[in-house]
């Protein structure tokens, strides 16, 4: 059985970034790979020459991600934060228990706070707010009552939800809170800046709790290719899995309309390294440990 090992950003300042996520977000170092190179991380990652530095960062609360921070070819792709209709990643979520103090940290830490988007769900009474953090990444603060502080979930906007559901399900997660967003609510438009938006919210989650939003967009029209980006492309890049059979799973996850290049698998003598898309083009990364 799969399982999640960590959410991927690419960004543009290691140093920034690595400050950002620990005094904003409350991670802490959990690995440091230093410089890598070499043969096979040109063949896995798909890119000729390849230098990255290369981190990762965990909370308390059990989330990791990892910082890429390319040296060759250098990295590049839009810096501000992107539009949730555009198909892919698009946010980390973390619920906080002042959302005031937190987005002064996330300012103080070389983020940005997007007041516009400041919403009110009055139905669960739920405070919603989006930042960005250096390099564009939406950071979605939420306050609800019963809701301590923790990392909530990740979102992905999706073509099909059950397409998606599918091929999650492969990964180990199964369907949990559905929210069917579909009356032009004011707040959803202002959280969203997008006016009138209606939509699907599909939570999914795993059995260690790990949790992601599967959003469907029903109005306006969600926008952009379906298809993998580099690894050098600034923002947040891929969901990879510790996986004890990567070969059975990608061809299951093939079977639900995701992919694997065979060009990018990679063997070496300490961990087994496998690269795809879901059907929305989001990077699904395999890793087996050798030896």
């Amino acid at each position: 059985m799969a399982s999640l090992s960590h959410r991927g950003i690419c960004v543009s300042d290691f140093d920034a970034s690595d400050r950002f996520y620990r005094e904003a977000l409350d991670f802490a170092e959990h690995q440091d790979y230093g410089i890598i190179e070499g043969p096979d991380m040109d063949k896995t990652m798909e890119l000729p020459g390849v230098k990255l530095r290369a981190k990762m960062l965990k909370r308390a609360d059990g989330p990791i991600i990892e910082l890429l921070h390319f040296l060759a070819p250098e990295a590049g792709g839009p810096r501000e934060k992107r539009s949730t209709l555009e198909y892919g990643l698009v946010h980390l979520s973390f619920y906080v228990d002042d959302i005031d103090a937190t987005a002064a940290r996330i300012a103080a830490a070389g983020g940005t706070v997007h007041e516009e988007t400041r919403a009110h769900y009055a139905e669960n009474d739920t405070t919603m707010l989006y930042c960005t953090d250096p390099d564009g990444v939406r950071i979605e603060l939420m306050k609800a009552p019963g809701e301590s502080e923790r990392f909530s979930h990740s979102g992905i906007c999706v073509a099909d939800v059950d397409a998606s559901l599918a091929y999650y399900r492969i990964l180990g997660f199964e369907p949990a809170e559905n929210y069917v967003l579909d009356q032009g609510l004011d707040w959803l438009g202002v959280i969203n800046e997008v006016p009138g938006i209606k939509l699907r919210a599909q939570m999914i989650r795993d059995a260690a709790g790990n949790t992601l939003e599967l959003l469907k967009v029903y109005e306006p029209d969600s926008v952009g290719p379906r298809t993998r980006k580099p690894l050098n492309r600034f923002g947040l890049t891929h969901l990879a899995f510790w996986d004890q059979a990567p070969d059975a799973t990608a061809a299951a996850l093939t079977e639900q309309g995701g992919y694997f290049v065979e060009e990018a698998h990679v063997v070496t003598p300490v961990i087994e390294l496998m690269h795809g898309a879901d059907p929305d083009g989001v990077r699904v990364e395999l890793m087996r440990p050798v030896g």
